[in-house]
């Protein structure tokens, strides 16, 4: 029946304002984990810088090159309070049992019988509940402004204005984005710093749209009919191609022997049974996987990614003139036209007997559609 009261004076170790005013204290869910709001947030920004040159080019095209950054600040990530202090984890390369059998022992529970209903309920409780800050919740939480990231890029844009029935834009971006949003550990004073999961390093896009030169008034069948001309013409073929390279692969907590850069496999090589080479030093036995350790294994590879998007949207457009003003209109659309695979990422568990394998796609199939319309 007794009351626990929790004092969180000053629980950041870096320095961060109390997050519950002058008067602290939680009282409620105690033997459970809690979250709670941060009256002291900032409002995240972002700070973007642009150079960039044009040219035109005969043909009625115009060719530009650009610089374009970008930088996030006081972004906010999801802070733990509760974790167990580092002091207390194993620094070995590889599983510490001797460190994970200590922390995992059993203890009298100093909280028994007062945390009924809850997973403090017990008499007795694992010794590393009782070496977290507050071993009265499972876990304590907030969001705070610790993130922040950076982008950088060369984009290439070249246009061709419309004429001779041809219209198009050719668009490539070089780019590189980092990011700060995520601990290593629990217990980290700051987030590290990794490439960023919605990095994506190439990424080339076309468009285009053609009026075939055919009927009254063009290249080919200029002197036919009334009746074959609206047969003829007012055809246009349009198109979109999008390739860009996957996001970024970790592989979590894992234990590697191995030289980073043995991991990628050629293209060549590379098939969906083994996206990357799984033998490049992994350790892939679940019994020595690693616990209760100081994580220094980064969070994402640059080098290890997903398959590319690749894809072609094509559409076939019929105008034809019923009269003056009414105009009759015919589309046949196709969604990734050559029905191209885009791949699911693959498995990147170590201790998984389907590590490094691709098991599923994209729900992105070919898609065709046939529409309508009356323009007047």
């Amino acid at each position: 029946g007794q009351t626990y009261i929790a004092d969180l004076t000053n629980p950041f170790p870096n320095g961060v304002d109390r997050p519950l005013g002058a008067e602290g204290g939680l009282y409620t869910n105690l033997g459970q984990g809690v979250s709670f709001f941060n009256d002291r947030v900032r409002s995240p920004y972002m700070q973007r810088w642009q150079f960039a040159l044009q040219r035109e080019l005969p043909a009625r095209a115009v060719v530009e090159l650009s610089y374009v950054g970008n930088r996030g600040t006081r972004q906010r990530v999801g802070r733990q309070l509760n974790a167990l202090p580092l002091q207390y984890l194993s620094t070995s390369p590889v599983r510490d049992q001797p460190t994970i059998d200590y922390l995992n022992r059993q203890v009298p529970n100093p909280f028994y019988p007062m945390l009924p209903k809850t997973s403090l309920a017990g008499a007795t409780v694992s010794r590393s509940q009782l070496l977290r800050p507050f071993p009265h919740f499972t876990g304590v939480s907030m969001d705070v402004n610790q993130g922040y990231s950076w982008y950088h890029s060369l984009q290439v844009r070249v246009e061709r204005r419309f004429t001779s029935g041809l219209s198009s834009t050719l668009s490539y971006t070089w780019s590189k984005m980092m990011e700060a949003r995520e601990f290593l550990n629990d217990a980290d004073p700051m987030p590290y710093e990794v490439i960023s999961d919605q990095d994506r390093t190439h990424r080339l896009a076309a468009t285009w749209i053609y009026e075939l030169p055919f009927g009254r008034g063009k290249a080919l069948g200029g002197g036919s009919g009334a009746l074959l001309s609206r047969f003829i013409g007012g055809w246009q073929l349009q198109g979109i191609y999008t390739f860009q390279s996957g996001e970024p692969l970790g592989f979590g907590n894992a234990i590697f022997t191995g030289n980073l850069k043995d991991i990628p496999l050629p293209r060549s090589q590379r098939t969906v049974d083994r996206w990357f080479n799984v033998d490049a030093g992994f350790e892939r036995d679940p019994s020595k996987a690693l616990s209760a350790n100081v994580r220094t294994f980064p969070i994402r590879f640059s080098g290890v990614r997903v398959a590319p998007l690749n894809n072609w949207d094509i559409s076939m457009i019929k105008n034809t003139s019923i009269t003056e003003g009414i105009q009759l209109q015919v589309r046949v659309e196709a969604i990734n036209a050559f029905n191209h695979t885009q791949f699911m990422p693959p498995n990147t568990s170590p201790t998984s007997t389907a590590f490094g394998q691709v098991n599923d796609e994209r729900a992105w199939p070919r898609v065709v559609q046939l529409g309508m319309k009356v323009l007047f």
